[in-house]
């Protein structure tokens, strides 16, 4: 697998994670194509590489990796060669609606990727879908290389953890965008919140999330509840309050 070259599509933060990866472990990232020829340059230089200008002028290669938009997925695969093994890491866009190419694929890393911090992906799982057995083999045995974990999924249940990863990592960050914002409204320090953070998530990884819901909600303290509320207004009054339903409807329906 060492010998495997890859060709990668795109050049954004979950393709610079995969390729730095892949690098790292001596599989050749022979090229890279990107609209963008900035960020090709700046990720070729980075793992070794050359930049590609022309789907129709590739260099040989095993695989082909798609890191693109989901709403440019089909588009950019229908450009590739017909031949290829190709492959695409999106959490929600389902097999079925891509060209019915002979090797075609999904390389599921979930998890959340920045350009500027490199992720470990041996702590990142992975999932595979592919439309034949033969080439699911392959791209389980390639993710294998990259990480520890790696599952066969069919796109249904893609979607549905994607759709959990929204809530956990997406949604997550933007109630702390909030909370920063509410803080720094009120001349108060933001890193006054970092331990409680990271004690919320320590306990979330050895313990069911609804057995340890604490706070106001929880408790159906409704002068508290309203306190807070009659404190925010625009978007964070909304949020808060939905969730606040959210927490009493489960708890005390």
């Amino acid at each position: 697998m060492k010998h495997t070259n890859i060709l990668l599509i795109g050049a954004g933060n979950v393709a610079t994670n995969i390729a730095v990866s892949f690098h790292s472990i001596g599989i050749r990232i022979v090229g890279i194509y990107s609209k963008t020829i900035e960020t090709s340059n700046a990720l070729a230089s980075l793992v070794e590489s050359r930049v590609i200008e022309n789907l129709n002028e590739l260099p040989e290669h095993d695989f082909i990796i798609v890191c693109v938009p989901d709403d440019i997925i089909s588009s950019v695969i229908s450009q590739l060669p017909i031949d290829a093994k190709i492959a695409y890491t999106s959490g929600t866009v389902s097999l079925q609606s891509l060209p019915n190419y002979p090797n075609l694929g999904v390389f599921y890393p979930l998890q959340t990727f920045t350009k500027e911090k490199m992720i470990d992906l041996k702590t990142v799982p992975f999932f595979i879908e592919a439309n034949n057995s033969h080439f699911e083999k392959e791209l389980f045995e390639l993710a294998l290389h990259l990480g520890k974990q790696a599952t066969t999924t069919n796109s249904e249940q893609r979607k549905q953890l994607h759709i959990a990863a929204v809530f956990v990592n997406n949604f997550t960050n933007h109630l702390a965008y909030i909370a920063k914002e509410h803080l720094e409204k009120n001349d108060l320090n933001w890193e006054n919140l970092l331990p409680l953070l990271e004690e919320t998530l320590n306990k979330i990884k050895d313990s069911n999330p609804k057995e340890i819901q604490t706070g106001p909600a929880r408790r159906n303290d409704l002068g508290v509840l309203k306190t807070h509320l009659n404190e925010l207004t625009g978007d964070p009054e909304t949020i808060y309050k939905a969730i606040t339903d959210s927490i009493i409807h489960t708890y005390h329906a």
